[in-house]
């Protein structure tokens, strides 16, 4: 079977630099005809929050929740994960946070037979592009290995050996130019993955 390159984006607004960023590595893997999924959690309506009635058969590895199941079954059918969100309070969203609490489930992402965590999934790498309005140096010091350790961890335990994150700081203050660059610099990196 062959494998996909997943692309999740967490941002509310559509117009937001995320979105460009997004729209712009979605056409870059079209016109290299790469198969792709898109999750967006905000237009899926993704909700977040684990609740009592996901806790009943989160042991198991099931959900109740449609699309927690969707998206199970494309990260089954991923082998490279490409994650969009700004940093908000030195963390991802709550979307993507969610997301990683009730799809990366025992039985699905890894299993923990008491000996260590055993990876499930075949995705090989992911690249993970944030906006901050921090600097990027500044938000490393005042969060420290924070925001690295619970995202990027995560993502290994779950087996994912390749993580990269690249963040674009000072959002705001940035010009058009700068952004653009941006851009262009995260389609570089994507287009290597795939010579």
């Amino acid at each position: 079977m062959k494998m996909k390159t997943t692309l999740i984006i967490d941002h509310p607004w559509d117009k937001s630099f995320n979105h460009a960023l997004k729209n712009s590595l979605v056409t870059e893997l079209k016109d290299n005809h790469i198969d792709y999924h898109l999750v967006d959690l905000y237009k899926d309506g993704f909700n977040p929050i684990l609740e009592t009635k996901d806790l009943a058969t989160y042991q198991a590895g099931l959900s109740s929740d449609p699309i927690v199941n969707k998206y199970i079954n494309i990260l089954r059918d991923t082998d490279k994960l490409i994650i969009i969100f700004p940093i908000w309070w030195y963390s991802c969203p709550s979307g993507f946070k969610g997301f990683m609490d009730k799809v990366f489930l025992d039985g699905v992402a890894f299993h923990d037979d008491g000996s260590g965590l055993k990876p499930l999934l075949n995705i090989k790498s992911a690249h993970i592009f944030t906006t901050s309005e921090q600097p990027t140096e500044g938000l490393r010091q005042r969060c420290g290995n924070a925001f690295e350790g619970q995202i990027i961890t995560t993502l290994k335990d779950i087996g994912i050996e390749n993580v990269y994150w690249d963040n674009l700081g000072t959002i705001s203050a940035l010009t058009d130019r700068e952004r653009l660059n941006f851009i262009a610099s995260a389609n570089r990196t994507i287009n290597a993955c795939y010579e």
